[in-house]
């Protein structure tokens, strides 16, 4: 039997998801998104009965969150992509357009902050179970190890 710890972040962004019947998800918006890591530890407790310090999370965790944040994501395929882009450089924003290459839908994001945090966690008998994004009450989605 192991230990779980789980740890809850916050950011602000702007996005707009194209494919949907429903061009709600093709319009400008923006969430207050929740980020839920659920790390999973599966030896004993060190001598403090502690995991790991989750501040050591925090250090991996807060730039992804700093580019996100205020952020807008947006599709390098996007057919707005190019116009946008020249909009936000002429407002001296250019610099909070985050640019993913795919479709930033609410499960693409999720994968993607996922692979980004895996891809530098190096914590010792420490796996990154899951990741669970939320944009809004009614709606989560989540991406991890089964």
């Amino acid at each position: 039997m192991g230990h779980t710890i789980e740890k809850t972040f916050r950011f602000d962004a702007g996005h707009r998801s194209l494919g949907f019947n429903y061009k709600k998800e093709e319009t400008i918006h923006g969430h207050t998104w929740q980020l839920r890591l659920i790390l999973e530890y599966g030896d004993q407790l060190d001598d403090m009965k502690t995991v790991f310090d989750t501040n050591e999370l925090a250090v991996i965790v807060e730039p992804i969150i700093s580019d996100l944040d205020h952020s807008f994501i947006i599709w390098d395929q996007d057919p707005i992509y190019d116009e946008f882009l020249k909009v936000c450089e002429l407002a001296d924003v250019a610099d909070k357009v985050y640019t993913v290459d795919f479709n930033p839908t609410i499960e693409g994001l999720v994968e993607h902050i996922y692979e980004r945090v895996n891809s530098q966690l190096r914590l010792s008998g420490c796996v990154l179970r899951r990741v669970e994004l939320q944009c809004a009450s009614t709606l989560k989605a989540s991406y991890g190890l089964n």
